[in-house]
């Protein structure tokens, strides 16, 4: 199991190819499918030096690990010591030496590594590219005027070498034909001889020179290069610095953000919840109300169910089997009833008397206990269900989410003024219609006085002549 474990974690691993530098420290990962490479500003890995050419070569993926190099230089580029021809792909494989332009500096290793995650590094600015490049180039064409006027010199004294040569042997060929100038040939043989001589030392030391001059202008270039290098380095370093710090801004920004984000979350779950819980409130309210107004119907029914009661009770107990005596004694309070032409020998005999101011005063007992329970009713509309805008009983009522109630017409008017309760001025978020007031106030207004119920009336058409437009929030009804 350890080992197919091991396998697969193998495959998994994913390769790219790198070029580890030789002679420098540097190494080239080569994170795309095609890698170009050169001194112009818009290659995915830009060298900074004259010898490379603005677009050197390109780096090509042609299967799975298998990759291809072409050259497109004007400076040659080398694979394993060998110059590929310009414009032609060639195959490179894991452990091969790829050089770019005769300059050794450019000396890389060709190989495969697993690819990790790791930053880039950020471009170089095309100013500091530019001032690079005109460096190196100045540098060069100094170098390269210096080396031609020694070489010019050089080539000026191997010419006049050459033609002392020549006057030599011409000399030399006379000297054979002609015997009678013999001693001036000789001379001038001595005199060529001697100026082949200087000529020679004089072009020794014009060799030695030169020599010396190519490997001076060769430290000197060396000197240029890794000066060139450190300041290169300390401008990737800033820039590296510049990186990371931009990177730690946008870590910094992203937490910041998260907790900003999770704290907004939490907030607008509290006010969900305070918004459930007061409408939970309001609910019970209105629940607690409408019963408390449905216990106060029935109390009321009760009282009249009582006072009926007391009414009839009354009216039932009306004695019927009083004797004349007492009838004598109730004076004036009695009416008595005679009967004339009555045949003494008859059997008829006076059963009772009747108390009409008795039953006359009961009656009025029970109106006017009725008119109290329907004052104390009144009254209690009059507080309770009437309306805080208009003073008038509610109309449609309609309960706020703060649990104050009003008319609909008088809340959607003043709805259109302000945005908050008349009463307790909390914000208005919901307006819901309470069926149980109308019916309890239109119930109640049937035992109201006539007049009463005329004005009722007309402001509940006044009402409705005036809602013509559509209301300002959705109602909904509570039963």
């Amino acid at each position: 199991m350890e080992s197919l474990k091991r396998e697969s974690d193998e495959e998994l691993k994913i390769y790219e190819p790198v070029l580890v530098g030789i002679n420098n420290e540097d190494s080239i990962r080569i994170d795309k499918d095609e890698f170009k490479i050169g001194r112009a500003r818009d290659n995915d890995e830009i060298i900074l030096d004259v010898t490379i050419s603005r677009r050197h070569c390109i780096f090509k993926c042609e299967g799975y690990n298998e990759w291809t190099i072409k050259d497109l230089s004007s400076s040659a580029t080398f694979v394993n010591d060998v110059v590929i021809p310009s414009g032609v792909t060639y195959k490179v494989n894991p452990g091969d030496i790829i050089q770019f332009s005769p300059n050794e500096t450019f000396r890389y290793h060709f190989t495969l590594a697993q690819k990790e995650h790791y930053i880039k590094k950020p471009r170089i600015d095309e100013k500091i590219l530019d001032t690079v490049l005109s460096k190196q180039k100045t540098f060069s064409e100094f170098q390269e005027c210096q080396r031609k006027e020694l070489r010019g010199q050089l080539e000026i004294k191997q010419k006049e070498q050459e033609e002392l040569k020549h006057q030599l042997e011409d000399l030399l060929s006379q000297q054979t034909v002609a015997n009678d100038d013999r001693e001036n040939l000789l001379q001038q043989i001595e005199t060529l001889e001697s100026k082949i001589k200087t000529g020679n030392a004089q072009e020794q030391h014009l060799q030695n020179k030169y020599s010396e001059l190519l490997e001076k202008l060769e430290n000197e270039r060396l000197q240029f290069e890794t000066r060139l290098n450190d300041e290169k380095q300390k401008w990737q370093e800033a820039l590296n610095m510049s990186k990371q710090e931009k990177e730690m801004l946008e870590v910094n920004m992203r937490e910041k953000m998260e907790k900003w984000r999770e704290e907004q979350q939490a907030e607008w779950k509290s006010m969900m919840e305070n918004k459930m819980k007061e409408e939970k409130n309001i609910q019970a309210q209105l629940l607690n109300e409408k019963n408390m107004l449905e216990e106060k119907l029935k109390e009321t029914e009760r009282a009249l169910k009582e006072q009926e009661a007391k009414a009839e009770t009354s009216q039932a107990a009306l004695n019927i089997n009083s004797t004349s005596a007492e009838v004598a004694a109730a004076g004036n309070n009695c009416i008595l009833v005679e009967f004339v032409n009555i045949d003494p020998s008859s059997d008829l005999q006076v059963i009772d008397t009747i108390d009409l101011t008795e039953f006359s005063q009961d009656t009025n007992m029970e109106s006017k206990m009725k008119e109290n329970v329907l004052e104390k009713v009144s009254g209690i509309m009059d507080d309770q269900l009437t309306c805080s805008i208009c003073s008038e009983l509610f109309v449609k009522a309609s309960t706020l989410n703060c649990t104050h109630t009003f008319c609909r017409h008088c809340i959607s008017q003043w709805y259109k003024k302000r945005r908050d309760c008349p009463v307790c001025r909390k914000p208005i978020i919901s307006m819901n219609t309470s069926l149980a007031l109308d019916n309890f106030i239109e119930s109640m207004i049937e035992n109201l006085p006539t007049d009463l119920k005329n004005r009722r009336k007309e402001l509940v058409q006044e009402r409705k002549a005036l809602e013509t437009n559509k209301p300002l929030f959705t109602y909904k009804r509570r039963y």
